[in-house]
């Protein structure tokens, strides 16, 4: 049946109507909106205790859905054209629990983004001029410029924040680069005062003559606290993303977490015109999922962290309960809160020291989650290996990833450019393509592939990858900061910062055209088999294979 948004309400305020459709929503229902604006406001959106992957996710356990949806099946959003304004700084769509849902024929954007972008219009002596996006609503004195979004209907705050207080740097825009810098090298640093011109200009003076680029964008965020994603899909199987527009991701990215069978076709993740910000952080992340993972044809560009990301996650042995069951926790501090195993998935553990797996794969029998403690009781089928306890450093050495949660990936026909970070993270044992996709403008690598048993936990171990037929060009402007990254790297991380072993094999690059400058095209460490042939270099042709690398032809 077709349920159509204007039956229910006005799309100046559609959070309520929204609800009301979902709750007559009934599998294989279409959903279908008109070519218009809805917007979705802070006040009236859905609220869950609900924790995301890769975010701050602990410290913010509530979370704000401008669109939820839930334990459904076999329903189409169609949007036909739609633009979804959301007001504050929330998830602008949530996917739990659901199956076979497809997303087509709209555009997501937010009213006044959390990421402030701010141009710099001229530069005289000690002081600069800088004018702010549209949207931007700021309050200016003495040495300090307070960002915000209220509610229109309560005054009610969103989100705020003071000069670039709760960040760990700032990010430049200009001319299609785009990098990090230091808030030392930022717009806030020797403030002497700061007052408005207007309501889209603010004059800042400072202690001694700014080093800003004239003509930049800086862009301000709160990024020591990714408080939610923008869109976010949970345990959902068969999701559908085709023919999107995604103008900006609140807090972190469009984040699938334990899901299966994922894909995304013809979307484009670029800031909206007059803008300079698609994404608070990364845009697309898949976070241990399974069955397929299929992006083509899609355009990505101006976020703040990576394209996309793919990865498993490790849990670290912590204590050993009895003869087939123990405890594994959770490290990285952007991780957690979510149940990561279920009964009859498979495990295998691995040293952190090597990322040498162990012998045999281990079925999961029961597990107990304890969101809170960070950790999880695994008791399993099989009796637990009798170095489960092993030690390094003074660290436990053994980790577990959940295998039945490594998807195949395909990614194709995509393009990528201005940004600040990796094109492509990639690590999952299942079959990966990566083919015909053009990559500038790229400030660090455009592929990495890693294995993290120390930093970020991100597991994945490859066993079939191929790259090829690829475009990389290395042409990121130096004039503004140095870009030594390789253009493929592939390099795991272990406890201790050595290869002691291979840890991804059979992998093979070729027919690519790099256009690498003096840049390495391909570094590689601790690989078993990996095939370099038939690329096309336009700069440094020489590869750089160390630790435990064999080369086949």
């Amino acid at each position: 049946m077709n349920l159509y948004a204007k039956d229910f309400g006005e799309p100046n305020n559609f959070s309520i109507p929204f609800s009301e459709i979902v709750k007559k929503v009934k599998n294989g229902d279409i959903l279908s909106f008109e070519n218009e604006e809805y917007h979705f406001y802070k006040d009236f959106s859905e609220r869950r205790e609900i924790h995301m992957s890769n975010t701050d996710s602990l410290r913010n356990p509530n979370k704000y859905f401008a669109m939820l949806i839930e334990n459904l099946e076999d329903i189409t959003i169609d949007g036909n054209g739609a633009v979804f304004v959301i007001h504050g700084d929330i998830c602008a769509l949530g996917i739990l629990n659901c199956k076979n849902i497809t997303l087509k024929n709209f555009t997501i954007k937010y009213f006044s983004p959390s990421v402030v972008e701010m141009k710099v219009q001229r530069i005289h002596k000690k002081t600069a001029v800088f004018s702010l996006a549209k949207n931007t609503f700021f309050n200016a004195y003495d040495k300090t410029v307070e960002f915000y979004e209220k509610s229109p209907f309560s005054d009610r705050i969103y989100w705020n924040y003071k000069n670039d207080e709760n960040s760990y740097n700032q990010v430049v825009h200009i001319d299609g680069n785009v990098f990090r810098v230091s808030n030392e090298k930022g717009v806030f640093h020797n403030v002497k005062k700061i007052r408005a011109l207007n309501q889209n200009e603010i004059e800042i003076t400072y202690s001694s003559k700014p080093k800003l680029i004239e003509g930049a964008v800086y862009a301000i965020t709160q990024n020591k606290n990714r408080n939610t994603s923008g869109v976010f899909v949970n345990e959902s199987i068969g999701v559908k993303a085709k023919n999107l527009n995604v103008n900006y991701l609140q807090g972190f990215g469009w984040l699938s977490q334990m899901c299966g069978d994922i894909s995304f076709e013809e979307c484009n993740f670029v800031p909206e015109e007059d803008r300079n910000v698609s994404s608070f952080a990364d845009l697309i992340h898949i976070s241990s999922c399974k069955g397929k993972v299929e992006i083509k044809k899609c355009v990505f560009n101006h976020s703040h962290d990576d394209a996309i990301n793919i990865h498993g996650v490790f849990l670290r042995f912590k204590e050993k309960l009895d003869s087939k069951s123990a405890v594994f926790e959770f490290v990285h501090d952007q991780q957690g809160g979510y149940r990561a195993f279920h009964t009859g998935n498979k495990v295998k553990f691995y040293y952190r020291d090597s990322l040498e797996a162990l012998l045999g794969d281990y079925t999961i029998k029961q597990a107990i989650d304890y969101i809170d403690g960070k950790s999880v009781s695994l008791t399993f089928e099989e009796e637990l290996p009798e170095n489960i306890g092993a030690v390094y450093d003074s660290q436990n050495n053994i980790v577990a990833e959940n295998i039945t949660y490594c998807p195949d990936v395909e990614i194709s026909e995509c393009k990528f450019s201005a940004i600040p970070t990796r094109g492509i993270l990639c690590t999952t044992s299942g079959r990966v393509r990566i083919w015909g996709n053009s990559f500038s403008k790229i400030f660090m690598s455009h592929i990495f592939i890693s294995n993290d048993a120390d930093e970020w936990y991100e597991s994945g171990p490859v066993r079939d990858m191929e790259i090829y037929s690829n475009t990389f060009i290395k042409d990121f402007d130096e004039k503004y900061e140095k870009s030594e990254s390789p253009v493929i790297r592939i390099k795991p991380i272990t406890l201790g910062g050595k290869i002691k072993a291979a840890v991804h094999r059979n992998i093979k690059i070729f027919s690519n055209n790099f256009e690498n400058k003096k840049a390495y095209p391909i570094t590689a460490e601790g690989v078993e088999n990996i095939g370099i042939y038939s690329n096309v270099y336009k700069g440094k042709a020489k590869t750089k294979l160390k630790h435990y690398t064999t080369q086949i032809n």
